[in-house]
C-alpha cells in the first residue's frame, strides 16, 4: 500500500492496525504507537510533496540516449489528381531525429500532445488501458537539424491527455486515479525552472473520467472533460480557480488565438466558441463525423476559422462565425485497413501546408494556395499533395507542425521530429 498521508490512507492504516473496537486500553495505546511509527516511515520516504508520483529526470547524458539523430529524405506517396489539377507544391520532409518514447516499469508510454513555444518543444505521453501512467518530454530546438531532449518525467499515477505552455507553467488535462479526487478528470499545474521539468504541482478536480485537452488564453485556462459527465471547465489562470463550467458530453479539444477560442466534441461533432474576454459561450454548431466513442478529435484556430479532425468525419475546416464549412479532406482509405484504423486524429496547419494524423492510414499532406492566417472564414483550393508511411503498423496519433519542424507521435513507434521545405514559403509568415 502506498502512503502518501492522504485522508483515505490513514483510514485504510487505521483498519488494518485497529480491527477490533472493544479492545482494552493497552493495546489500543500500542497499536497507535506503531501506526505512529509507521506514518513517520511513510512519510519520510515519499516526502510531503509527493515528490515519487513525478519522477524528475534532467540529467542530458541519459536523455540523449533515447534520441537518435538522421538525415533522411522521407518520400511522399503523390495523391491521385483530377486530369487538369493545376500542379501542386514541391514539398520535401527530411527525418533528422527519432526518439524513443518513455518506459516505466517496462511500460512502454506513446505520445498524446505536442506543443512548441519559442525556441522549445514539448510532448505529452499515456498508457492505453486501464493503467494511469504518464510523461512530459522537453526539447530545445534552436538547432533544428539536432533538436536536443533537456527534460523527461514520468507520472506514476496520471494519463496525461493534452499539454500548454503559459510563462514558467505547464498545464496538463489529465487522469489520475489519486484517491482525493472525486473523478479522475483532472488539471494539474507543473512549474518549469529554466524550461526544465520540476515536481511542484498543482491539482484541480474536474468532472468526468478524463480531462482531454488544454490552452491558456488572456489569463484563462479552458479545459475539456469526458465523455459522460464531460464539461467545457474555464478557470482564471492566476488561482486556478474555476470561473464557468459548461456540461458537454464528450468534449474532447481546445484551441485558441488572438480572437479565438473554439472547442471540439465528439458523438456527434460539434463545435463552440467562446468569448475570449469574458469567457463565455456564443456558439454551437453541429457537424459531421467524430461517432466513434471514446475518440480523439482536435482542432487548431486560425484566422476565424477551426481546422478540425474528426475521426471518421476526416478534416474539416469551418468559419468560427459562421460554422460554415470551407474544406474537408475525408478519412483515409487504405485497402486492406479496416476504416476504425484510418481514422484523423489530428490536423495541423501552418503556413500553406496541412498535415493530419491519420493513424495506419499515415500522415497527409494537402496545401492551400495561401496562408491559412490570412482572409478570415475564407480558404483557397486546399487539396491533397499525398501521404507518408512510417512503417507497418505504425500509427501516426499525433502531429504537430511548426517553424518549418515536423513532430509526429507514431504510437508506440515513437517521436519523429522532421524538417519541411514547402516551395514558395519563403516569404510567409505566420503567428506561431
Amino acid at each position: 500500500m502506498k502512503v502518501n498521508g492522504t485522508i483515505l490512507d490513514l483510514i485504510e492504516v487505521q483498519e488494518l492496525y485497529f480491527p477490533m473496537r472493544n479492545q482494552n486500553h493497552t493495546m489500543r495505546l500500542s497499536s497507535l504507537i506503531l501506526l505512529t511509527l509507521f506514518m513517520m516511515g511513510c512519510l519520510e520516504s515519499v516526502g510531503p510533496n509527493e515528490v515519487e508520483r513525478i519522477l524528475v529526470n534532467n540529467d542530458a547524458a541519459s536523455l540523449a540516449l533515447r534520441v537518435t539523430y538522421r538525415s533522411e529524405v522521407v518520400p511522399i506517396i503523390a495523391a491521385t489528381l483530377p486530369k487538369g489539377t493545376a500542379e501542386i507544391d514541391t514539398i520535401l520532409l527530411t527525418l533528422v531525429a527519432e526518439v524513443a518514447p518513455p518506459v516505466h516499469n517496462g511500460i512502454t508510454l506513446q505520445a498524446t500532445d505536442i506543443q512548441v513555444s519559442g525556441s522549445h518543444a514539448y510532448v505529452s505521453y499515456n498508457v492505453r488501458g486501464e493503467t494511469f501512467l504518464g510523461g512530459i518530454d522537453i526539447f530545445k530546438i534552436t538547432n533544428p537539424e539536432q533538436p536536443t531532449l533537456i527534460s523527461s518525467a514520468i507520472f506514476t499515477d496520471t494519463d496525461i491527455n493534452g499539454i500548454t505552455i503559459e510563462n514558467d507553467y505547464l498545464y496538463l488535462a489529465a487522469a489520475s486515479e489519486r484517491s482525493d479526487l472525486d473523478s479522475p478528470a483532472m488539471l494539474e499545474r507543473i512549474k518549469l525552472n529554466g524550461r526544465q521539468l520540476t515536481d511542484e504541482s498543482e491539482i484541480v478536480d474536474l468532472p468526468s473520467f478524463a480531462a482531454t485537452d488544454v490552452d491558456v488564453a488572456n489569463r484563462r485556462v479552458y479545459v475539456t472533460s469526458g465523455a459522460d459527465g464531460g464539461a467545457i471547465t474555464v478557470l482564471n489562470a492566476v488561482n486556478l480557480e474555476i470561473e464557468q463550467s459548461y456540461p458537454v458530453n464528450d468534449a474532447r479539444g481546445v484551441d485558441t488565438d488572438k480572437d479565438d477560442v473554439a472547442v471540439i466534441a465528439g458523438t456527434p461533432a460539434r463545435l463552440f466558441t467562446f468569448d475570449r474576454n469574458l469567457g463565455t459561450l456564443t456558439n454551437e454548431f453541429e457537424l459531421s463525423g467524430a461517432t466513434i466513442p471514446f475518440s480523439k478529435s482536435t482542432v487548431e484556430v486560425k484566422a476565424r476559422k477551426a481546422f478540425m479532425a474528426l475521426g471518421d468525419g476526416g478534416t474539416q475546416v469551418a468559419c468560427l462565425a459562421t460554422g460554415v464549412l470551407l474544406g474537408i479532406i475525408p478519412q483515409a482509405v487504405v485497402s486492406g485497413l479496416d476504416m476504425n484504423l484510418t481514422v484523423t486524429n489530428m490536423a495541423s496547419a501552418y503556413k500553406r501546408t496541412l498535415f493530419t494524423a491519420d493513424g495506419e492510414g499515415g500522415l497527409r499532406v494537402a496545401t492551400s494556395a495561401e496562408n491559412f492566417n490570412k482572409n478570415a472564414c475564407q480558404l483557397d483550393s486546399l487539396r491533397m499533395v499525398g501521404s507518408v508511411i512510417f512503417g507497418d503498423g505504425q500509427s501516426v496519433n499525433h502531429v504537430l507542425y511548426r517553424q518549418d519542424m515536423l513532430f509526429v507521435a507514431s504510437g508506440l513507434g515513437g517521436l519523429k521530429i522532421l524538417l519541411v521545405e514547402v516551395n514558395g514559403d519563403d516569404d510567409d509568415d505566420d503567428d506561431d
